[in-house]
């Protein structure tokens, strides 16, 4: 029997949520998700599987709450520039999560994230 899950399992993700933001999906690293959490890599990967997984479960978590929109914009953003194209179950949360919304201002919304992610430099 393995040993029960001694972390907020809310606030893991909005740190893995926050490190994809900064880095994008194929810029973050196991080690930046360690540093972020303060979990061990045994503890990540017992609990979601893999990175993909990671960012699968804050997806998911962001649209289902209805978090912060501009956190959930900026996430949908990292899947549509990087993941969409190949991934099919990450193509279908982005794709319902876009006929959810209301705005008009949507795609202005989507296109000015997309140039303030462009513009800003995400070093390490």
């Amino acid at each position: 029997m393995g040993r029960k899950k001694k972390f907020n399992q809310q606030d893991v993700l909005t740190a893995i949520g926050e490190t994809f933001i900064t880095y994008g999906y194929e810029g973050t690293s196991l080690d930046d998700l360690v540093k972020a959490t303060g979990l061990l890599r045994g503890s990540l990967y017992s609990t979601f599987g893999s990175k993909r997984g990671m960012f699968v479960a804050v997806l998911k978590q962001n649209i289902e709450v209805k978090a912060n929109f501009n956190t959930t914009l900026n996430l949908i953003i990292i899947a549509l520039m990087e993941l969409t194209a190949h991934d099919l179950e990450i193509n279908q949360l982005v794709s319902e999560w876009l006929t959810t919304q209301t705005s008009t201002n949507l795609p202005t919304l989507i296109g000015e994230a997309v140039l303030t992610k462009g513009c800003v430099p995400h070093g390490k």
